[in-house]
């Protein structure tokens, strides 16, 4: 029994002396967890930004863009022919979870090259 005792000693031992380590590994884990969650929604001055890059970036098309692209701009144009207002966007912008989208100007979201060159905007900035 005592060498049972000894091992439980043992682990004990090893428990506080590496208690400290696994409680600091587990707050930064934390604090990163909160950094990643908080890099996933633009801010006002992201949007704005890249609003204002991609405007400037349909006067040199310097930025090609995807079928998808493409795809969303016609997209976006068909729901604007419709009468009542689409749920995805506002006077301020486009709704989107995907922060490359979110609070794209309503009316460069109709454009395949304006959209290309928001999302490589938020790209940049890290969404």
């Amino acid at each position: 029994m005592s060498s049972q005792a000894g091992g439980h000693a043992a682990a004990r031992t090893v428990v506080t002396r590496l208690g400290p380590t696994i409680a600091t590994v587990l707050v930064a884990a934390l604090c990163a967890g909160v950094a990643v969650a908080r890099a996933d929604v633009p801010t006002v001055e992201d949007i704005v930004t890249c609003n204002r890059q991609a405007e400037e970036g349909l006067r040199g098309r310097s930025i090609s863009p995807t079928a998808k692209d493409e795809a969303d701009a016609d997209s976006a144009r068909r729901q604007d022919e419709r009468p009542a207002a689409s749920p995805s966007t506002t006077a301020i912008g486009t709704q989107s979870p995907n922060p490359q989208i979110h609070g794209m100007d309503r009316a460069g979201a109709k454009d395949a090259a304006y959209r290309a060159a928001y999302r490589v905007c938020m790209r940049r900035r890290g969404f």
